[in-house]
């Protein structure tokens, strides 16, 4: 009968621990991993700008950041903007999950996976707005989304689909 009782209790224990670990690592950590950024958009400085460019931003696609899951989301917009001669990725009032190992894709799928992507770099923050310069020569027509990618699990974080 005592042996039985221990049977159970460590069961028990292990089953805690099989709920506990996730719901620690997806819900409760992300929450202190976080940080804001706020960055103006950035100018387009006047010896870059050919003749009849402008030095106003202009959008050219956008979208809106999706929740995927409790633990998986994202809100705020996302825009691609031309900026003198160079185009821009940014982030406008976002709130992002918090995860490690977190990257910013252009994506030409439209899914939320990352696809055949172009890598931005390392999310800069979790809120806030923020800019990514997008290397000359990127495909911006091939563009569809851009995908909020954690390397370390392998899942999106969250994305926008641009138009």
């Amino acid at each position: 009968m005592l042996r039985r009782r221990a049977l159970v209790i460590v069961a028990s224990l292990i089953l805690l621990g099989a709920i506990a670990v996730p719901v620690v690592a997806f819900l409760i950590v992300p929450q202190f991993v976080r940080q804001t950024l706020v960055e103006e958009l950035p100018a387009a400085p006047a010896a870059t700008l050919r003749i009849g460019a402008t030095e106003a931003p202009v959008a050219l696609v956008s979208g809106e950041l999706v929740r995927i899951s409790l633990a998986d989301y994202g809100t705020g917009t996302v825009r691609i903007v031309k900026v003198g001669d160079a185009a821009v990725l940014r982030f406008d009032n976002v709130d992002i999950a918090g995860a490690p190992d977190t990257y910013v894709y252009l994506s030409d799928r439209t899914d939320g996976a990352p696809g055949r992507f172009t890598d931005l770099g390392r999310l800069k923050a979790t809120n806030g707005s923020f800019n990514y310069p997008i290397p000359a020569g990127t495909d911006l027509g091939a563009v569809r989304s851009v995908v909020i990618w954690c390397r370390q699990f392998s899942v999106t974080i969250t994305y926008a689909v641009i138009r």
